[in-house]
């Protein structure tokens, strides 16, 4: 809209006047805030994400003194860091509304905060996706998305800081058209990624439903809750923060309202930009808070590969990994002696070392189980219990055959779990791994004197 049509100044020839770095020329949303009512506003605001922030960082490092890294807490604490900084600023900017340095920082904070709760929703969205579907979860092009889709994320938000940061700094219309196209290209993105855990997760529960999957394969359950639970989270969670982040982006379409204009659209009011920025973000906080995300959307460290959440293992030896919100029953049922399987009579013993046959192994070995697999289907939902003996040989691709379960007559009995990553399956290999272990003694030997036998 042109200011010579109209009785207010122009805003480029107030720019001038006024100096780098320049006042917008442009109207946006929350315009520019005054001592009434934006300092008490932003004092609430302040307030409470101060509680969120010591909320959110007391449960991590409370969950850090007990072995467990849920560094998701410690990410909403950053967040809630950059919004106490925005509010600051806010209100310093209220008091001194022609410091046009305060105004770029309080921006700056502001665009940077909100991508945090983005991220952390589809941390959730992927575990939920990998524990109801352990095989396609792990596979390369589904482990690779949530890391493609960071990097786009951090390139853009880097842009558009540095985008808004240089509209303040010149008067040149091509370079403030490229700006604003920056700033409608990275709302854009964020609408879209607030977005993706919604049909994501719909689409992960309509297929788990589906006969072929949930007859053949088990939820690798986590964290404490049930799967209805965290789904309604992240569901109700993302539908907030898409509301939020579409507003944003909506107004940025509408046609331009220069600054110098008395006349303020509704839509960039106060009002607005503190229900759809601050409002949605204190209650998705706030709520994560209540609904303990820690225990909910809790993993082992450390997990890789299919049922390696909660439905498989948690290795021995691995420090962190420890399952310390299990019962005393199923915490204690493998972890001594053996228990009996129903097919055969064989016994499997469980924990112990993680090297074979006193060499690396690839295959994690030993643990303690937080699944029934004395009779049945195995945790990868086609193996039948006892597992088969497991061939490194055939992994490593070593020249000879070396020793497995089988060889040393290991048939259950005296013999541990493992986790084969690459061919998702279990195996089971003696427990006396340490040492190196003869092969049966062929008919030839048999006939010599027991003396001269070398016995297992």
């Amino acid at each position: 809209m042109s200011g010579s049509a109209h009785t207010y100044p122009d805003p480029a020839e107030v720019a001038q006047q006024h100096g780098t770095p320049y006042p917008p020329q442009e109207q946006a949303l929350g315009e520019t805030p005054s001592i009434m009512p934006d300092v008490p506003i932003c004092a609430v605001f302040l307030f409470l994400f101060v509680c969120a922030a010591a909320g959110h960082m007391t449960l991590f490092r409370l969950n850090l003194s007990r072995g467990k890294k849920f560094i998701l807490s410690g990410m909403m604490f950053g967040f809630c860091f950059t919004r106490i900084m925005a509010n600051i600023l806010r209100i310093v900017w209220s008091i001194y509304p022609q410091s046009v340095k305060v105004g770029i920082a309080a921006m700056v904070f502001v665009y940077a905060g909100i991508i945090l709760l983005f991220i952390a929703n589809l941390f959730f969205t992927q575990r939920i996706v990998r524990s109801q579907h352990p095989h396609f979860g792990w596979t390369k092009p589904f482990s690779f998305a949530l890391p493609a889709i960071l990097v786009v994320i951090i390139g853009s938000i880097l842009a558009l800081i540095v985008a808004v940061i240089i509209s303040f700094y010149t008067l040149n219309t091509k370079t403030l058209t490229a700006v604003r196209d920056i700033q409608i290209y990275g709302e854009t993105l964020y609408a879209v990624v607030s977005f993706l855990p919604i049909p994501i997760v719909i689409t992960s529960c309509l297929m788990r439903r589906h006969p072929s999957i949930r007859n053949k394969q088990n939820i690798d359950k986590f964290g404490s809750g049930s799967m209805r639970a965290k789904v309604a989270i992240v569901l109700v969670s993302a539908s907030f923060l898409c509301l939020g982040a579409c507003w944003r982006a909506a107004v940025l379409y509408l046609p331009e309202y220069e600054s110098t204009n008395p006349a303020t659209p509704w839509y960039f009011k106060k009002a607005c930009f503190y229900v759809f920025d601050f409002s949605i973000e204190i209650c998705v906080t706030l709520s994560w808070l209540a609904l303990r995300i820690d225990k909910r959307f809790f993993i082992p460290n450390g997990s890789k590969g299919p049922y390696s959440y909660g439905g498989g293992f948690t290795f021995a030896g691995e420090p962190g990994n420890e399952k310390i919100a299990l019962g005393n029953r199923d915490s204690m049922r493998h972890l001594t002696g053996s228990t009996g399987s129903g097919f055969g009579g064989s016994r499997v013993s469980w924990g112990g070392s993680r090297n074979s046959m006193a060499r690396e192994s690839r295959v994690s070995w030993g643990g303690i189980s937080r699944e029934d697999v004395t009779m049945g289907l195995g945790e990868d939902g086609y193996q039948v219990v006892p597992y088969q003996g497991f061939e490194e040989d055939q992994i490593n691709g070593a020249g000879s055959r070396q020793h497995t379960a089988a060889d040393v007559g290991v048939d259950g009995a005296e013999a541990e779990m493992g986790w084969d990553p690459k061919s998702g399956r279990w195996a089971l290999r003696p427990v006396s791994s340490t040492i190196q272990l003869a092969r049966p003694a062929s008919n030839a030997q048999l006939a010599r004197p027991a003396s001269t036998l070398s016995g297992i």
